[in-house]
């Protein structure tokens, strides 16, 4: 169920001309006043949030109200909306939202408890040769007996391929979507696997938008803010030859540029050395040999931040059988109100 927070929150990210940006200022204000997003709705006039010298107005006279068929779609897939003001929503993006363009609204299905696990981004090329792909899965296989958490886009080849290999050897997955969350269907690999416990997905755009290649950019900043390395199999040149960016390279560089560890693997790995490989490790990512196993990755997490090395297991131990706990995702119902959207608009009524 989409609790009435949650609705406003939906509200607020759909109305014309409020952005990630202006969300996350409206978070601050409310937190700084102990209010909600449903008490903000409830103003009858427009309201200046100061914040950082900068004033934003959001007038709410010109949020419409209707109950839209996609907040309906939502409930029916038990989808919920994480919030800045939500216990559940990410501490990583939280973290590293003021230096980069992060969403302030999550739409999520499944177990959200993941968020607590130490994660590992492993990323490719769609077209990706068996062997690349026989490495995601080994790599996956691997980190999951560690107790870490496979996170990746949901384009066919090594993206399934790493979903597939973290499900089948009883682990958890985040799964990032370039498209609304209500055009997600699990893909034939993945049905058999696919349970609330097991699986995270998310999206940051409205709930009925289709799959753009922008979107697919913009994603790739919420799986590096997500992971703690990043594990680029095989990329594709900066640019092809028509002179589209390739979008694996694009999250190894954006990883980079948020100073999250990223390794690549050595181009004398495969047969067919891969430009991008070359090019990545130009700019200063890490080559790794898959012969090494999982052991450098590990150990790179561990390096930048040493209070999540509770969350690992050493091999020598016996492994823990008792699985997540899902968090209660229902918001506090304070201020209730009834409150109904459409794209775009929202009111109270």
């Amino acid at each position: 169920m989409i609790t009435p927070e949650g609705k406003a929150w939906c509200a607020l990210a759909e109305a014309k001309g409020i952005g990630p940006k202006t969300l996350w200022s409206i978070a601050d204000y409310l937190t700084s006043q102990q209010k909600t997003a449903s008490w903000l709705l409830q103003q009858p006039d427009a309201m200046e949030i100061t914040l950082n010298g900068r004033s934003t107005r959001i007038d709410t006279s010109g949020m419409t109200i209707s109950e839209p068929q996609e907040i309906e779609c939502l409930e029916e897939n038990e989808v919920s909306v994480l919030h800045p003001l939500h216990p559940d929503f990410p501490q990583r993006v939280r973290d590293l939202k003021d230096k980069f363009p992060l969403p302030a609204v999550l739409y999520t299905r499944g177990n959200t408890a993941i968020f607590n696990k130490p994660g590992v981004a492993i990323i490719g090329a769609r077209h990706a040769g068996e062997l690349a792909l026989n490495t995601a899965d080994k790599l996956a296989s691997e980190l999951v007996s560690h107790q870490v958490n496979i996170t990746s886009g949901y384009a066919k080849g090594i993206d399934i391929a790493a979903h597939f290999a973290a499900l089948r050897e009883g682990g958890t997955t985040i799964i990032v979507l370039s498209e609304g969350i209500n055009q997600f269907r699990p893909k034939g690999e993945l049905g058999e696997f696919f349970t609330q416990e097991k699986i995270l997905v998310i999206s940051q755009f409205e709930p009925d938008a289709h799959w753009a290649t922008h979107f697919a950019m913009t994603r790739n900043k919420l799986v590096c803010a997500l992971s703690r390395a990043v594990i680029v199999i095989v990329s594709g040149p900066e640019r092809d030859v028509d002179g589209r960016l390739s979008g694996t390279f694009d999250a190894g560089v954006t990883a980079l540029e948020m100073g999250i560890p990223v390794f690549v693997v050595a181009p004398s790995y495969f047969d067919d050395k891969p430009e991008g490989n070359s090019q990545l490790i130009t700019k200063g990512c890490t080559e790794w040999n898959p012969l090494d196993g999982a052991a450098p990755i590990i150990t790179a997490i561990l390096s930048e931040n040493a209070s999540e090395s509770k969350n690992f297991i050493d091999k020598t131990e016996k492994p823990k059988t008792k699985q997540l706990e899902l968090f209660d995702n229902e918001d506090s119902p304070n201020n209730r109100i009834h409150i109904t959207l459409t794209r775009g608009r929202a009111k109270q009524r």
